[in-house]
Formats: C-alpha cells, sequence, structure tokens
C-alpha cells in the first residue's frame, strides 16, 4: 500500500497593509458618523435660530408700534404740561379759560397710554436658555444684549415716573382739581377719560380750583416743571433710545435671516 506525505503549509499571516486598511476604513467610519451628527447639530441650530429669530422680530415690531404711539401721548402730554405752567405763573385762577383744566388734566390725571412697558418674553428665553449662541452674528448678539439693557432702564424709571405721580401729584390733585368738570367730561362716566382727553372733547363750564386760597401758583408751576422735567428725559434718553436699538435690531435680524 503507497503511503504519500502529507504536505502542512503555514497560513500565511496578514500583512500590516491589511491592519493600516482596516484601521482607516474603522477610522472613515466614525469620522463620518461624527461630521453626520455635526451637520445635524447644525441644522438643528440653523433651524432653532430661526424660529427665534421671527419671535423676536414679531415682538420687536410689536414694540415698535407700541412705542410711538407712547411717545406720541408723551408729547401731547408735555405740551399741556407746559401750558399749565405758563398759565399758573401770572393768569386768572377766578376766571378760568376755557382750556386750563385740560392742561392740569393731562398734566396731573392722564396717565393712561404714558408709559411703555416693553416685551421681552423672547429675549428672556434666549438668555435664560443659552439659546442666544444660536445667532452667530456678533452685530446681533451686541445689539440683543443693548436693548436688554435698555429694558431694565426704562422699568426703572417707569418706577421713577410712577412714584412721581402717587406721592406728588396725586396728593396735589385730591386737594386742588374740580372733580364736577371731570364728571361732566366723561359724560358721568359714559367715555373714558382717556377718550375723551384724546379727542379734546368740550366741556359747557370751565371749572373752578377748590381750596383756592391755599393754592400756591409757584408750588404748582415747580411742581409740574420737576414732572415735566422727567418727561422729557425718559422720552429722549430712554424710550427714543430703545426704539433706535430696536429699529437697529430689526433691521439685522431682516438681514441676517431674509425677515419680511
Amino acid at each position: 500500500m503507497e503511503t504519500h506525505a502529507q504536505d502542512f503549509h503555514k497560513a500565511p499571516g496578514k500583512g500590516w497593509t491589511h491592519y493600516l486598511f482596516e484601521f482607516l476604513m474603522l477610522f472613515l467610519a466614525v469620522f463620518c458618523g461624527f461630521l453626520a451628527e455635526n451637520i445635524r447639530e447644525h441644522n438643528v441650530e440653523n433651524e432653532r435660530a430661526e424660529v427665534l429669530a421671527r419671535n423676536l422680530y414679531d415682538e420687536l415690531l410689536s414694540d415698535s408700534v407700541t412705542i410711538q404711539q407712547t411717545i406720541s401721548v408723551r408729547e401731547k402730554k408735555e405740551s399741556e404740561c407746559a401750558y399749565f405752567i405758563a398759565y399758573v405763573k401770572d393768569s386768572s385762577l377766578t376766571n378760568l379759560n376755557d382750556h386750563f383744566y385740560l392742561s392740569f388734566s393731562w398734566a396731573f390725571i392722564q396717565t393712561v397710554g404714558i408709559l411703555f412697558e416693553p416685551n421681552d418674553g423672547i429675549l428672556n428665553e434666549l438668555r435664560n436658555s443659552g439659546e442666544l449662541r444660536y445667532f452667530k452674528n456678533p452685530e446681533l448678539q451686541a445689539a440683543v444684549g443693548e436693548i436688554g439693557v435698555d429694558i431694565a432702564n426704562i422699568r426703572t424709571r417707569n418706577e421713577k415716573e410712577y412714584n412721581m405721580v402717587e406721592i406728588n401729584l396725586r396728593p396735589f390733585t385730591l386737594k386742588y382739581y374740580d372733580f364736577e368738570w371731570y364728571k361732566t367730561l366723561t359724560g358721568d362716566g359714559k367715555i373714558s377719560f382717556y377718550d375723551a382727553m384724546m379727542q379734546n372733547l368740550e366741556v359747557p363750564v370751565n371749572g373752578k380750583i377748590p381750596n383756592l386760597d391755599q393754592f400756591n401758583r409757584k408750588e404748582a408751576e415747580n411742581l409740574v416743571s420737576y414732572y415735566l422735567l422727567m418727561l422729557r428725559s425718559t422720552r429722549i434718553q430712554q424710550y427714543t433710545k430703545y426704539a433706535n436699538i430696536s429699529h437697529l435690531l430689526m433691521d439685522i435680524l431682516r438681514k441676517e435671516y431674509n425677515l419680511k
């Protein structure tokens, strides 16, 4: 019986090129996954930024209309304060003209529509959630920060004006204001005081000053002069400044996110 010798062959080893190839394939797979995740996150951030930009723009647009209306009412109030100051200096306090009580009312009572209360819901969301980082434009980030400061200043100023009215103007009003004239102007409550004032409704009587023997011209003049100073300062330094930065911010948002 013929016996054949068996040849045992050693399996060939894997060369370094094979391992390099496997490493490169693994690296490429990890890198592609990382790249895909970054692209996905980038797209998500861009989409979120566009939503926030639109919401912020709408909020600013609404406020831009409101603040212009407020400034207009304030300018009317300032004009009437100036009239009251000029009148009490040397005009008759016993035979009041037909405009005195309109100016008296504007100066001391009419506070509706003169305080601007900014909406900052989206701004707060941007700051508190950290989503401000989605806005990559440095100019946009700076404008958002600046308008936040302006809003804080407006609220501080509004509080000062409110305190001025309650602490200083209200006691004077209760002592020297003719509420019968007020009743006639509003038709005994049939029309709001604000609407009556804005429409310049005529009142058949000129009114009178209660406690006239205690009425001090200089006190009244100084009281309204200081209040007028506050009104003008708030309008120019806070409200107009806010309106300007708001306009700038909306312009940046329009250009950055193609908003209309």
